[in-house]
Order: C-alpha cells, then sequence, then structure tokens
C-alpha cells in the first residue's frame, strides 16, 4: 500500500474531546495507529499539534506545555508510526509551488507540509482541509469525516 500521511486537524480533533469531530478523528486514528507501517506523519504537524493544544483561541482547555509536549511525545514515538522532516531535497518542488504567481502566501505552511511528505513518498493526504491541499501533488486527498 502507498504511504499516506494526515494533516494536524485530524490529530488535533481526535486530542480535543469538545470537538463535533472527535469521535470520527479518534476512530481513524486507532485505525492508523492499527496499521502504523503505511503511514508516515512530518515533524511539521507534531509541532503544529503542539502549537495548537496550548491555545485558547484552538482549546476551551488549553493543555500546559508538559501535558501537550507528552502527547505529541507519544504520537511521534510511541504509536510506531514513521516520522519524517523537512530536508533541503524539498527544496525545489516547493520552490516551484512559491514562485506560481497565483499562489496565495497563507498557504507557505501547507506547501511546505506537502513537498515534504511528497518528498518521503506520500500519495494519500488525509486533512478537513482538502481545498488547500487539491493541487499539491498527492494522488488522493481525502476527508476522513465527509467520507464517513
Amino acid at each position: 500500500m502507498p504511504l499516506c500521511s494526515l494533516d494536524t486537524n485530524i490529530l488535533l480533533y481526535a486530542a480535543n474531546e469538545d470537538s463535533p469531530e472527535h469521535g470520527i478523528c479518534n476512530a481513524f486514528l486507532q485505525g492508523v495507529i492499527g496499521n502504523p507501517k503505511d503511514w508516515i506523519i512530518a515533524d511539521q504537524v507534531y509541532l503544529e499539534l503542539y502549537r495548537a493544544l496550548r491555545s485558547p483561541k484552538v482549546m476551551s482547555f488549553p493543555m500546559a506545555a508538559g501535558e501537550a509536549a507528552s502527547h505529541v511525545s507519544l504520537l511521534r514515538g510511541g504509536m510506531g508510526i514513521m516520522h519524517c522532516g523537512y530536508t533541503t531535497e524539498c527544496w525545489a518542488r516547493l520552490l516551484q509551488k512559491l514562485q506560481t504567481e497565483d499562489f496565495p502566501y497563507r498557504r507557505t505552511h501547507d506547501a511546505v507540509l506537502a513537498a515534504t511528505l511528497l518528498a518521503h513518498g506520500v500519495k494519500t493526504f488525509y486533512t478537513r482541509n482538502t481545498k488547500d491541499f487539491l493541487h499539491a501533488g498527492f494522488q488522493k486527498i481525502i476527508n476522513p469525516v465527509d467520507s464517513q
């Protein structure tokens, strides 16, 4: 099976019991954990998750630093899911995207994430924000909440 990955929002909703998407995203994450060899998650996603878990703008009850760091650390190292990071080899693909005249600058972090994951062989990307990744280069973009 080709490598799959997921966006920060899936992990955030899985962690946030106050979110209407919590049940679906948590069940989805349990499925990922049940078959970790098919998955890789960018370190950028874990860092974005840490920030979101601590943010009072995102969470009704933000986590303390240690709690958020432990949560992210468990996901990154304790579930058997591979992880990857941005490397110099990602630059050429990213620069192509950034040079496109109609590229929205607000999507820079999404472009970095896509370039990183594509360089590591990801074909299928799961996110709630499918429109943000439509032209990123993935073979499939799936919203696991809407596909239920």
